[in-house]
């Protein structure tokens, strides 16, 4: 899989740092998807997968984040890619506060912020997440979510609104 994604990049600075990207984070995104799909590890390894061509749609904008935060931005985008293959089967999403800990073990000091992330509702929190740390377009979420684009627009415009009340309740400034 390594030797296809590095394929996808034309710069060799970028294949590079997606070489070390992956050579750092595969182990525990793997083991993100894999508490998702604990008895299929084909359907983890997929969700890996996908996951690693959202890293190369978006690898610029990625590779600008800071170096600590990007583990952190790996887990949601694996996780966010498991839930997807999860709904598309029609299977119950399962809630395991575990992989609430896993931004935790990349040091950073969001861990507040996304706390407050995790802490919405379903509803809002995939959304969102979808939307602005995988950027994804409203089509893309409906498509991946099986919903209308203006169901999405609706679940972003609520959920930004409600993160924007958590984040003045937790004393920043909106």
């Amino acid at each position: 899989m390594l030797t296809m994604l590095l394929s996808m990049l034309s710069d060799e600075e970028d294949r590079k740092a997606l070489y070390d990207l992956y050579m750092q984070y595969q182990d525990a995104m793997l083991r993100v998807a894999r508490r998702y799909f604990p008895s299929n590890p084909a359907s983890a390894e997929d969700a890996v997968q996908n996951a690693w061509i959202r890293v190369i749609d978006h690898f610029s904008k990625i590779i600008e984040i800071p170096c600590k935060k990007r583990g952190a931005y790996l887990v949601v985008i694996v996780k966010n890619e498991a839930l997807t293959l999860l709904r598309k089967h029609g299977k119950e999403i399962p809630f395991d506060e575990s992989l609430a800990e896993e931004g935790a073990v990349y040091g950073d000091d969001s861990a507040s912020i996304v706390d407050m992330i995790r802490s919405m509702s379903e509803t809002y929190r995939v959304v969102l997440e979808m939307r602005l740390v995988e950027e994804r377009t409203t089509r893309e979420i409906a498509t991946a979510l099986g919903l209308s684009e203006r169901a999405v627009d609706t679940r972003i415009s609520r959920g930004r609104a409600l993160f924007a009340e958590k984040l003045r309740k937790g004393g920043y400034t909106v």
